[in-house]
């Protein structure tokens, strides 16, 4: 068997011995029975990320221009099931104003009704809470 050794070494313990070189070329199977040992240069599959389309980033984004009466709540990457997405809004005394569940991953809430302040808008995954934004209305 021809081999390039780059790098090995020997690894001893209590259960046995291990010799272990990195660079063979060769593959030679020792064994004739069911257990056989591969030497050389094995390569794991590795999968297509790409097709598997593993994406799970997800953020929570507020658009808030202070002088229009709406705030767009962007949650990307986010399951939404009915019920489990919700978002509440408070003065500066915890008072709530404003509470209801969010079905899309973009929303737009309505602020017509409240004066020229500070808000707070808290979003809530399972009533747990997700992340919180500072709302400004002028």
């Amino acid at each position: 068997m021809e081999t390039i050794i780059t790098s090995g070494s020997n690894a001893t313990s209590s259960s046995g011995t291990v010799n272990y070189s990195i660079g063979q070329l060769f593959y030679m199977y020792v064994g004739e029975t069911v257990y056989n040992v591969a030497q050389g240069v094995q390569h794991p599959k590795i999968p297509n990320i790409k097709n598997n389309s593993i994406d799970t980033k997800k953020e929570i984004v507020v658009l808030n221009d202070p002088k229009t009466d709406y705030v767009t709540l962007n949650m990307k990457g986010f399951e939404l099931e009915y019920g489990q997405h919700s978002y509440q809004i408070y003065d500066l005394q915890g008072r709530i104003l404003k509470d209801n569940i969010i079905n899309s991953s973009e929303t737009q809430i309505n602020l017509n009704d409240f004066i020229r302040s500070i808000y707070l808008l808290r979003v809530y995954d399972n009533n747990k809470v997700l992340k919180t934004f500072k709302i400004i209305k002028q």
